[in-house]
């Protein structure tokens, strides 16, 4: 990890040069600092410290708030750093500034309004890091009512409250990935610190956990602690807009609003002034699970991390995705 070191303090280059893996580039003079933040994964400033030339103060904070909001960028005081630096170090690795996979990340698709695409996308991102990285990967499912992903994959397989409950019955996997399904009328009698206790478990064991939940639903409390990122599913409908506007509002920093069957310039004039973090094209076949809305959102997720990963499919991977691993 690249750490872009624009502070005099000692402290902070000790605590770095403590850690494993860090590559410091210490710079001060705000030229140097506008060349090192396009490629640097944690910015450690204090702007008292900065050498203004050639450029403005000005200068280097535009950069810096421009790098947070295209790949969330994680930048602080050394005063903020020090107070918890094994914190910031690992917010930097899982975000799009990280060059690496982190060991473990949650992400939820979720939506106050139906019909907006949440469950075929989720699917798709899941089964397309199978695909791609086989790494073990789940999805699970909050719905009021029989299981869409029972439907999308036409499998019979232990639903979320037999998985809960028996501690011995394991999880079915479809083209490698973890399913655990919901059938409300069985788990809405689910305490929710047994839910959140067996899923704590789940998702520690797998790299990416993917859910897909409905809002409201008293379940979602459950699985509320892991996640790491909330994607608000909208269409350029609207009333989906405005719930996914007010929805992200509730839950706060760790929520985007993704647009999902974006058609064209009509969609783009109807949405002027809603913030988004990804636009989705309209797409044809995506219940065959090509993984084209897959990897968009996981390079959205990951940044330059999932880059890697995206590499041409060849015969074999193509083989793979036909029959289903």
């Amino acid at each position: 990890m690249k750490v872009l070191v624009a502070t005099k303090s000692v402290a902070v280059l000790e605590a770095l040069r403590a850690m494993k893996d860090v590559e410091l580039e210490p710079a001060l003079f705000t030229d140097q600092i506008a060349k090192g933040i396009p490629t640097a994964d944690l910015v450690i400033i204090d702007f008292q410290d900065i050498v203004e030339y050639p450029y403005e103060i000005g200068v280097i904070q535009s950069q810096l708030a421009e790098a947070q909001e295209k790949r969330r960028l994680p930048w602080a005081s050394s005063e903020a750093f020090l107070m918890a630096p094994d914190k910031l170090t690992q917010d930097a690795t899982r975000t799009k500034g990280g060059t690496e996979l982190p060991d473990k990340l949650t992400i939820a698709f979720t939506s106050y309004s139906g019909g907006v695409g949440k469950t075929t996308l989720a699917l798709d991102t899941a089964l397309h890091f199978a695909r791609q990285t086989e790494r073990p990967v789940m999805m699970v499912e909050f719905v009021h009512g029989v299981s869409a992903l029972a439907a999308l994959t036409g499998m019979e397989m232990p639903h979320m409250f037999d998985l809960t409950s028996n501690t011995e019955l394991r999880p079915s996997s479809f083209k490698g990935v973890t399913m655990v399904p919901m059938d409300y009328e069985s788990c809405r009698v689910l305490p929710v610190e047994q839910l959140a206790k067996y899923l704590k478990k789940q998702v520690a064991r797998h790299t990416l956990t993917v859910v897909d939940a409905i809002q409201p639903h008293g379940l979602v409390k459950s699985i509320e602690p892991e996640v790491d990122e909330w994607l608000v599913v909208t269409t350029p409908r609207l009333d989906a807009v405005g719930n996914a506007t007010k929805l992200v509002a509730e839950l706060g920093a760790k929520a985007s609003i993704v647009l999902n069957e974006k058609r064209g310039t009509a969609d783009t004039l109807a949405l002027a002034g809603t913030e988004r973090g990804l636009d989705l094209p309209y797409q044809d076949r995506v219940t065959q699970w090509e993984g084209k809305l897959g990897a968009a959102v996981l390079q959205y997720v990951y940044g330059r991390a999932w880059k890697r990963y995206e590499k041409p499919e060849g015969i074999s991977g193509a083989l793979k995705r036909l029959i289903g691993r």
